[in-house]
């Protein structure tokens, strides 16, 4: 009598199994992703995260030889995509290439800017070094090499686009290897002085300006003419 009062009461297995799945939630449908515009197929295993979208759309431009220069992911930009939305729970990705020329005229032109704001730097700097202290003009100088840092970097992203087309352009009469190499003469004469404040015949603060001056100031106008160049060329 109990028994059949307990199968009574429990309701029948068909909506025992309607219940249970009126409680999992739906599968979230396949994000829409578009590049330049146009809508992309990627493989189902490449759709639910978004670094493997990223690798996707990556690799697609660079069969375009294109890059990629933004990524939306539901209209957020990329690399402010919070951590949940990498995991799966986003609905659109949309990214924009640009041309390899586009890329090179790009760096071209921020490579410049910082080498001509370290300039200006390094201008303003001349009279300075004369009044500081020999650890104010240290810390200046290390200052100025990590700030040189990015710009070379980005110069070597240049290199590896152009090739040996960059051996067309000349940076005050020379090739870009030997202005490079007349940066390790500067840096290698500047880290002297500060090493050895007492090894030359005038004050270290003096020679230093004369160095900033005549030698690094210059250097830098060069690269940034260089790179004026460069910007005008036609990478295709």
């Amino acid at each position: 009598m109990a028994a059949s009062l307990l199968n009574l009461a429990r309701p029948p297995a068909d909506k025992q199994a309607m219940s249970v799945n009126a409680w999992k939630s739906a599968p979230l449908p396949l994000p829409s992703v578009w590049l330049d515009g146009q809508p992309v197929e990627l493989p189902a295993r490449s759709t639910g995260s978004l670094p493997a979208i990223f690798t996707e759309l990556e690799s697609l431009a660079a069969r375009r030889q294109r890059v990629l220069a933004s990524v939306w992911v539901d209209g957020t930009p990329a690399e402010l995509v919070e951590e949940k939305q990498r995991d799966g729970q986003f609905q659109r990705v949309e990214a924009e290439s640009i041309s390899l020329a586009e890329l090179s005229r790009r760096l071209a032109a921020e490579t410049r800017g910082q080498v001509r704001e370290l300039r200006w730097e390094v201008e303003r700097a001349v009279l300075t070094v004369l009044i500081n202290d020999p650890p104010q003009n240290r810390r200046l100088w290390l200052r100025w090499r990590v700030a040189i840092r990015e710009p070379l970097a980005k110069l070597g992203m240049l290199r590896d686009l152009w090739g040996a087309r960059l051996g067309e352009l000349s940076a005050g009469g020379h090739d870009l290897e030997a202005h490079l190499e007349e940066l390790g003469r500067i840096a290698g004469h500047v880290e002297l002085i500060l090493l050895k404040p007492d090894a030359e015949s005038l004050p270290a603060a003096m020679i230093l300006s004369d160095v900033f001056e005549r030698s690094f100031a210059p250097w830098l106008w060069r690269l940034e003419e260089y790179l004026g160049q460069l910007h005008e060329q036609n990478l295709e």
